[in-house]
């Protein structure tokens, strides 16, 4: 009978202290562990073989036609050239023209013009004169004194700072305009200029225009890629890829307008032609690297005393029947986690790459051409497009996935300054319109104006109750809610744009509403804006201007006026109303 009050053991003893012989895990016969799996056929599996080498060929050339604007389908045209090496793209796409508030004439862009006539007392003091003609400038340029139409349509600081300012600074305005070309800087004869200091000063002056003149970058006139109507940005990026006559490569970018420009921004449009049969094709290179693993938090260990990293911990997921994406990224994640390998391949900025094939060589020498996951002789009737290029086949559809297609489109990662102007585009179901609230906007000063806080109570006082009920034609809105009302941009055309409509007064008066936001300009003074219907969602949208700065490769600063769409935060109610009895 066992007892109850005993038990036994068994504890291994170890011969040495040293641990080095278990942590090795030796195997004392590895050609045996080979043979064997020789013979059940391990060696024969997808998975057997390590890589070691691959050889990659391609044929690249970078995109150097850019065209602004959309371009209809069947069109043929010739794009002008563009060096993706001398500009960011995203300079070359958002820049804005640098124009100043409108809506107190004569103030605009004050700021930059006291800040750069400063700049250019600097420049002269730097010359070799013998007096200062720091005086004799801003004698003949001096910021002028407000006038009363001025301060009483001004806001409070850009007043106050006119007040300091006046008299008392150069106009740098009025001096750019006075200077002329900055490689023949007009100096006007008038100024009291020794005439043994003319030439300096008018170097100075030169260095000064081509300052200026450099501060901001801006579009070529007629080259703008943001479409007012659509409240996005649009162009197109070609070159000559092959050899044969079909070989350009049209890359439109559409409906963009968040700053994330990268590839996926672009689809491949070989519905048009940007005239590069002429061009020289691209080269064809071929680069040998050795794969490199690729590693991830959480992937199972390669080594075999190895422990895994805790800061993931894919055992830990609780799963439920229903979540097939997180079970098939677990599977994937644990069971072929160590399968992938990345190339280290090194490509020239804003280069279009037509990959031609991917030769992997193993540790047992056995070399494997890589198709692509959509390639039809390998997975026939596979529509997979995940990081391909789209290639549009009808007008509004996404088209079919364009394989072998890579574009390194030469961005960078630019500081945004603050927000100069905001409009917000809502939808107002009771009052069946849709309204442009212009929430900022831009002053003088290069700041943004809160115009919310200049609206009074729209009610008005309280009154007393009167013997009988007063009517009302209308209710009043605020000033800075601009109405947009459906049109059609023709007799003959049945699509349907939103355009800048009238609000009534109380008088019963209509007048057309002004807009002071660059934002809701067409960019033609001569053409009104008529926004897409479709562009103006339920949930709203938001379209702000703002400035951008970012280094380019080679060190040269470029700044530049860009704006950025996001969505709205759902419909809106202006309180508008007509016939209307208060009692």
């Amino acid at each position: 009978m066992p007892s109850i009050t005993t038990w036994s053991r068994l504890e291994p003893v170890p011969r040495a202290i040293d641990v080095a012989a278990g942590y090795a895990a030796r195997v004392h016969d590895p050609l045996w562990m080979l043979l064997r799996q020789w013979q059940l056929g391990e060696f024969q599996g997808q998975d057997a073989g390590t890589p070691v080498v691959a050889r990659w060929r391609a044929r690249i050339k970078p995109l150097d036609h850019f065209v602004a604007g959309p371009i209809p389908w069947n069109t043929q045209l010739t794009a002008p050239r563009f060096d993706p090496e001398s500009i960011p793209l995203q300079v070359l796409v958002e820049r804005q023209p640098t124009q100043r508030s409108s809506a107190v004439p004569g103030l605009d862009g004050l700021r930059l013009a006291v800040e750069t006539g400063q700049h250019f007392v600097r420049l002269l003091h730097l010359r070799t004169v013998s007096p200062d003609y720091a005086g004799v400038f801003l004698a003949a340029y001096p910021v002028p004194p407000l006038t009363d139409e001025q301060r009483a349509a001004a806001d409070p600081e850009t007043v106050a700072f006119a007040d300091v300012m006046a008299g008392r600074a150069i106009d740098g305005r009025r001096l750019r305009a006075a200077g002329g070309d900055p490689t023949d800087p007009r100096l006007d004869p008038a100024l009291p200029v020794a005439p043994g200091d003319r030439a300096e000063v008018r170097r100075a002056l030169g260095e000064w225009l081509a300052w200026a003149g450099s501060l901001f970058s801006e579009p070529d006139p007629g080259a703008r890629a943001w479409q007012p109507d659509r409240m996005e940005y649009d162009f197109t990026l070609s070159n000559q890829l092959d050899e044969d006559v079909f070989g350009q490569r049209p890359m439109t970018a559409e409906q963009y307008a968040d700053g994330a420009l990268d590839w996926y921004s672009f689809d491949l449009n070989l519905n048009i032609n940007t005239g590069t049969a002429g061009d020289p094709p691209g080269e064809v290179i071929a680069r040998t690297v050795v794969p490199a693993p690729l590693t991830f938090h959480g992937m199972p260990a390669q080594r075999f005393w190895e422990l895994e990293d805790a800061r993931i911990d894919l055992g830990a997921l609780q799963l439920g029947t229903g979540d097939l994406a997180q079970m098939l990224l677990v599977e994937t994640l644990t069971g072929y986690g160590n399968d992938w390998y990345l190339l280290p391949i090194e490509l020239p900025t804003g280069a279009l790459v037509a990959q031609r094939s991917l030769v992997v060589t193993d540790t047992f020498g056995v070399q494997t051409l890589l198709r692509p996951n959509n390639d039809p002789h390998l997975f026939p009737g596979s529509d997979n497009s995940m990081y391909t290029h789209s290639m549009p086949v009808e007008v509004g559809e996404t088209g079919t996935p364009s394989t072998q297609l890579f574009f390194l489109a030469p961005t960078v990662v630019p500081l945004e300054g603050p927000v100069l102007e905001e409009v917000m585009l809502v939808r107002d179901e009771l009052a069946n319109l849709a309204w442009a609230i212009e929430r900022r906007l831009e002053s003088p000063l290069e700041t943004a104006i809160e115009t919310a806080r200049d609206i009074v109570d729209l009610a008005g006082p309280e009154r007393a109750p009167a013997d009988r009920p007063t009517y009302r034609l209308a209710s009043p809105v605020p000033p800075h809610w601009i109405p947009l009302l459906p049109v059609r941009p023709s007799d003959t055309s049945p699509e349907v744009r939103l355009a800048r409509g009238a609000v009534l007064d109380l008088d019963g008066t209509p007048h057309v509403v002004s807009s002071r936001a660059q934002i809701l300009s067409s960019g033609d003074p001569a053409a009104r804006l008529l926004i897409r219907e479709e562009e103006v969602p339920r949930e709203g949208l938001v379209v702000r201007r703002v400035y951008q700065a970012a280094r380019w490769h080679d060190g040269r600063l470029f700044v530049w006026v860009a704006n950025r769409v996001s969505a709205g935060r759902g419909e809106a109610s202006s309180g508008l109303r007509f016939d209307a009895l208060d009692g």
